[in-house]
């Protein structure tokens, strides 16, 4: 009989002893969306990117531990953090050129950080390759959902460790 009244009791003993971090603010899925427009007039891909803030934290944290995403935080070196995470792990590729784009700026909105890039072109490409590695080394179950439209298409991909390119048209 006292057995089976301490049962509940230790549960409720190991509930109260574990720390609030792991049980709060952790989400269960990994995945990013990155949506790429091609913008003929401006003769550019319009880029933004859709990340969990507390993964673009963590990455970001591999490279300044003191670097945090909010509002009241350094946000000149929190943009120079992200532009080069994203240079290192967001890759747009003509042939063996990879071409630079620019990172234009960033918003929160809940647990979500949009994240806007632009790539211009002096000549459009027919193709490029996109490698899309975000997260990658922070979570094996990571998958990075692309979404591109051009004038005549849309197409949407799903990238992961095993698969991290996909080739994009411009051509129309």
């Amino acid at each position: 009989m006292l057995v089976s009244l301490l049962k509940p009791l230790g549960l409720i003993f190991l509930i109260w002893n574990t720390p609030l971090a792991s049980i709060s603010s952790t989400h269960k899925f990994y995945v990013s969306t990155t949506t790429i427009e091609y913008n003929q007039k401006a003769n550019s891909l319009q880029i933004s990117a859709q990340v969990f803030t507390d993964d673009l934290e963590r990455a970001l944290r591999e490279q300044n531990q003191e670097l945090r995403l909010d509002p009241d935080s350094n946000q000149v070196l929190v943009d120079q953090g992200i532009t080069t995470y994203f240079k290192e792990t967001l890759k747009f590729i003509e042939g063996k050129t990879e071409l630079e784009y620019h990172f234009l700026g960033k918003e929160y909105v809940k647990d979500i950080t949009k994240c806007y890039l632009e790539l211009s072109f002096k000549k459009t490409p027919k193709k490029i390759a996109l490698f899309n590695r975000l997260f990658f080394n922070l979570f094996e179950e990571q998958q990075n959902i692309v979404h591109f439209k051009n004038s005549t298409k849309r197409n949407s991909f799903m990238l992961h460790k095993k698969q991290p390119t996909v080739t994009l048209s411009l051509a129309l």
